[in-house]
């Protein structure tokens, strides 16, 4: 209820994927009545019939439907009982590298024709710097509707965010101190952290400050996992001395970062810089490149180790883990760096067959990567000369790797992206050759030029 003591209008929810449905869920979940919206019409007859289409923990969607709290549409609905629309869909990346916001703009389009004078629109989809109030002056409003604008970034992690929905705080930014309050109010029904800025830009800006920061910060500690590599020390054993007891020296663990938000907004924030300053940011151009860096490194690794081991003339690669993350866990294969990390090998094991597995990524979607999908790891393992663990999902990190193995052909690769096993390789049967990104490895280049260079780094 209001303070007033009245009902709330409905909320739109617009774009269902692993944004929108959590919101929209969590939102009927705290009472509100939800009308969303989805363009996909396998999504929309998915969620009628109460069948989640993305993984995330602790979402009710049957309550949701079944309490008539959420309804969804393949397109907005002329109601007048909506008085606040929520915009979720994503923004891609075009060919050039920059964000593609047809379907953002779009949005904004239809809500001006349908919408009631005087309702709130809450842009929720991460933008560039400055395009709510574009998207105010040149979509929401150019009809004369007066509409209250708002930009309250989407901040949750994936696998996590109907607990996230519901304990970070949110942050607030409106065109007016109207537009502020009436959108601190609908996410006062989730937490009672709100935190709210004046300038739209403001929370446009945070939001990519956030994504940015943490895509930077993993480039440095991937690129200290190279420099372990070449100097030929282990990189985990370099950051629990780094950070035992030391919270100044809490580095992350290195691996390929990807997915469909960190690369992307790092370079929304890096196309600020050209949109508002006659400079560039070399430190956010190199942030890109650096991650780049890893998935060549990795693959030039596995060739180096592998490119002799075939089974009449095919090399059989075992993929774990096909998700852009594995904790916390989801469904969620888009930019997935195990995907491009199996596309190099394929450029240099033409002849390969890969086998898949992942706990949470269906089959028919790995099939439509070219993986041949398996129901468990000794399948996908069985007979490979190659073995990559791409994700470090519990269940591939609490795995008994020796067991495992022993499916694989008795000379093969094991290559550990996240160097989940690495204290434990020496348990591993004798043939089988184990590497970890960062722990100490030199590409082609043996085991006595590696300790020569550690010979080197303690003479000098």
């Amino acid at each position: 209820m209001h303070e007033s003591g009245t009902q709330p209008g409905k909320v739109c929810v617009i774009g269902l994927g692993y944004v929108g449905t959590s919101l929209a869920v969590t939102l009927a979940a705290r009472g509100r009545y939800v009308v969303g919206v989805e363009r996909d019409p396998e999504i929309c007859r998915m969620l009628r019939q109460k069948t989640p289409h993305v993984h995330e923990e602790g979402l009710q969607l049957e309550e949701a439907v079944d309490s008539g709290r959420l309804r969804v549409f393949n397109s907005i609905p002329r109601d007048a009982a909506i008085d606040t629309y929520v915009v979720c869909v994503g923004t891609n990346v075009d060919a050039e590298g920059g964000p593609d916001l047809t379907q953002v703009e779009s949005v904004a389009r239809e809500i001006s024709e349908v919408a009631n004078d005087g309702a709130l629109v809450v842009l929720r989809s991460t933008v560039p710097v400055g395009t709510s109030r574009r998207l105010r002056d040149r979509c929401l409003t150019a009809g004369g509707k007066n509409l209250d604008i708002a930009f309250c970034p989407e901040r949750t992690v994936q696998g996590l965010a109907v607990h996230e929905l519901r304990s970070l705080p949110q942050i607030v930014g409106g065109d007016s101190s109207r537009a502020r309050a009436r959108a601190a109010r609908l996410f006062h029904d989730l937490t009672d952290r709100i935190v709210e800025v004046e300038e739209l830009e403001t929370a446009e800006m945070a939001k990519l400050a956030c994504n940015a920061f943490r895509y930077t910060v993993f480039a440095f500690a991937n690129e200290l996992a190279l420099l372990c590599e070449s100097v030929g020390v282990s990189m985990s054993e370099t950051l629990r001395a780094a950070s035992s007891g030391y919270e100044r020296g809490a580095i992350p663990q290195p691996g390929p970062a990807g997915g469909s938000c960190l690369p992307k907004d790092a370079k929304m924030l890096a196309g600020a810089f050209g949109d508002f300053t006659s400079s560039v940011s070399p430190l956010l151009d190199s942030v890109s490149r650096v991650h780049d860096t890893v998935t060549s490194r990795v693959s030039e690794v596995i060739f180096a180790h592998g490119r002799e081991l075939t089974t009449a003339g095919r090399t059989e690669i075992a993929l774990l883990g096909v998700a852009f993350k594995g904790n916390p866990p989801t469904d969620d294969a888009r930019m997935s760096p195990s995907v491009d990390l199996i596309e190099q090998l394929r450029e240099r094991f033409p002849q390969a067959r890969v086998r898949s597995h992942d706990p949470l990524v269906g089959g028919e979607r790995q099939s439509d990567l070219g993986f041949e999908p398996c129901s468990s790891i000794e399948e996908a393992v069985s007979g490979a000369h190659i073995v990559v663990i791409g994700t470090n999902h519990k269940d591939y990190a609490d795995l008994s790797l020796p067991d495992v193995v022993r499916y694989a052909d008795t000379r093969c690769v094991v290559y550990d992206v996240w160097a989940l096993h690495a204290q434990k390789s020496g348990q591993l049967p004798q043939g089988t050759t184990y590497l970890a990104f960062g722990e100490g490895q030199l590409l082609a280049a043996g085991q006595s030029e590696a300790h020569d260079v550690q010979d080197r780094w303690h003479t000098n």
